[in-house]
C-alpha cells in the first residue's frame, strides 16, 4: 500500500477544548501578548515577539482547578502540558512553536506543571468549501467568521499532516486519526473531538 492510497482511509476531526466545572479555564491575555497573540492564532511564527516569563491567570468566575492536559481558554490559544507537547513531539511530525507559560490559580500562586502554548505552524488550504457550512468574513475575503459544518477535501491535504490549521479559518486544528488514537491512548485530557460533517458552532 503506497503512502498516498494509505493516507484517503484516514478521518480528520476538529480537536477543541473541553471545559468542565472541575477544571480551570483562562480568559485573559496579559501584555504584551495580548497585542501579538494573533500571531499564533495564525500560525505565525512569535520568536523575539515572545516572552518565557509569560503567566496566564486562571479565570476567578470559573472555579474548576484542574489542570488537564489541553487547557481551556477563550484566547482560542493551543495550550498543552509537558505531556501532551511531549507526545505531540514524538507523534505529530509537525513544526510547533512552543512557548513555556506559567499558569496562576486563582490565588495569584504559580501551577507547578510546565505548561506551554503549541503554536502550530502554516495552515492547509483544503476545506471544501461547496459542502462546507459557515460564514463568510466581510472584513476577510476567504476567511469564514463562524463555522457550523465543516468538510475537508483529503486530495489537498498533506499526506504527512497530523495536527493542522485550516488556512479558511486558521484558530481551527484538525488533527488525524492516527494522533487522535496517539492521544487516547496515552489517556490525554480536556480534549473533545468534532467529526467532519457533524454540526458545531465555532466562532
Amino acid at each position: 500500500m503506497t503512502p498516498n492510497t494509505r493516507h484517503t482511509f484516514m478521518e480528520y476531526f476538529i480537536l477543541e477544548m473541553r471545559l468542565t466545572p472541575e477544571n480551570c479555564t483562562i480568559s485573559e491575555s496579559p501584555e504584551p501578548l495580548d497585542s501579538k497573540q494573533w500571531r499564533i492564532a495564525e500560525g505565525e511564527r512569535m520568536g523575539e515577539h515572545y516572552s518565557s516569563n509569560t503567566q496566564l491567570q486562571m479565570d476567578k468566575h470559573h472555579k474548576g482547578l484542574g489542570t488537564p492536559d489541553f487547557l481551556h481558554n477563550t484566547l482560542l490559544l493551543p495550550m498543552v502540558s509537558k505531556k501532551l507537547r511531549a507526545l505531540l513531539e514524538a507523534e505529530a511530525d509537525t513544526e510547533i512553536e512552543y512557548l513555556p507559560f506559567v499558569l496562576l490559580n486563582h490565588k495569584g500562586r504559580a501551577v507547578e506543571q510546565e505548561f506551554y502554548i503549541a503554536n502550530i505552524i502554516g495552515t492547509q488550504d483544503c476545506v471544501d468549501r461547496g459542502r462546507t457550512e459557515a460564514r463568510e468574513s466581510a472584513l476577510e475575503p476567504g476567511q469564514y467568521s463562524g463555522l457550523f459544518r465543516l468538510f475537508l477535501d483529503p486530495g489537498r491535504i498533506d499526506p504527512k499532516a497530523k495536527l493542522f490549521r485550516i488556512s479558511a479559518k486558521p484558530t481551527v486544528l484538525i488533527v488525524r486519526s492516527d494522533l487522535r488514537a496517539a492521544m487516547e491512548r496515552d489517556g490525554i485530557t480536556g480534549t473533545r473531538y468534532i467529526a467532519m460533517g457533524e454540526k458545531c458552532m465555532i466562532y
